[in-house]
């Protein structure tokens, strides 16, 4: 999720360079690889610049589509940025999910490639009920190529994320990235998604304890990716660190530990 807002990253490397670490990390990768491997990667500001969970916290509030009709739009979004600002950040990674409440899983997988087309692809800003929000969606070629070869070479490839899950796995499908999502899962009664969530939740160190639940409860992951520090404690469990460098404390962490950065 987006801490310091419209930061889609640093300055873009030459290709060249990109090409020389993206090499750095498949020579890591071979000579690391054993059966078996699976790879855990962040998604918002990871796999796409972004967010899902924010863009769609947004377009439900501007458009009033919440199933609550008590609920305010401007109310929403202030209470969300309001909680980041104060660094609840489990309170506030919960609200995109918690609002699904009384929607189908259907209309939800209806409604993720129509927010994507809505953001554009052009990074940028906007004004939103007094408050600036990021602009654009877009996919990271340099996480797709990592996650291709990973593919390629037998690793599993699992998407972990602080936003829905249901969120996730949309936007996936519509950048044709195939892989595996842990997310925030909603408890479904009776065809309905309810405000309730399944535990572990997949945010900060939770992400430890669902890579340990929902994929392997002993074996390290041969590979992760992150673009935040709240990423830090599922990078540190696996062999292989790579980081996103969007110039933030885990940008400055990755430097420290000589850490791969693209």
């Amino acid at each position: 999720m987006l801490h310091s807002h419209c930061r889609g990253g640093g300055p873009i490397p030459p290709r060249s360079t990109m090409e020389n670490k993206l090499e750095a990390i498949y020579q890591e990768i071979v000579k690391l690889k054993k059966e078996q491997d699976f790879a855990v990667i962040d998604f918002d500001n990871t796999i796409i610049v972004n967010d899902i969970g924010e863009a769609s916290l947004a377009y439900l509030a501007a458009n009033n589509l919440f199933k609550d009709k008590n609920l305010s739009g401007s109310k929403v979004i202030n209470d969300y940025y309001k909680l980041l600002e104060e660094n609840k950040v489990e309170r506030a990674y919960k609200m995109p999910a918690e609002l699904l409440n009384g929607f189908s899983v259907a209309e939800v997988e209806k409604l993720i490639p129509e927010i994507i087309k809505f953001e554009g692809q052009e990074i940028t800003k906007a004004e939103l009920f007094g408050r600036e929000v990021c602009r654009g969606i877009k996919l990271r070629p340099q996480v797709a190529e990592i996650i291709n070869f990973l593919k390629n070479n037998g690793a599993e490839v699992w998407v972990v994320s602080a936003s829905p899950e249901i969120f996730v796995r949309e936007a996936l499908k519509y950048f044709q990235i195939d892989a595996k999502v842990i997310g925030l899962r909603n408890i479904i009664v009776d065809g309905k998604i309810t405000s309730e969530l399944e535990r572990p939740l997949s945010i900060i160190d939770g992400k430890v304890d669902c890579i340990k639940k929902f994929i392997d409860s002993d074996g390290t992951p041969l590979l992760g990716i992150g673009d935040s520090i709240n990423d830090l404690p599922m990078l540190e469990y696996c062999k292989i660190k790579i980081v996103v460098d969007r110039q933030n404390a885990l940008s400055e962490k990755a430097k420290q530990n000589n850490w791969f950065l693209i």
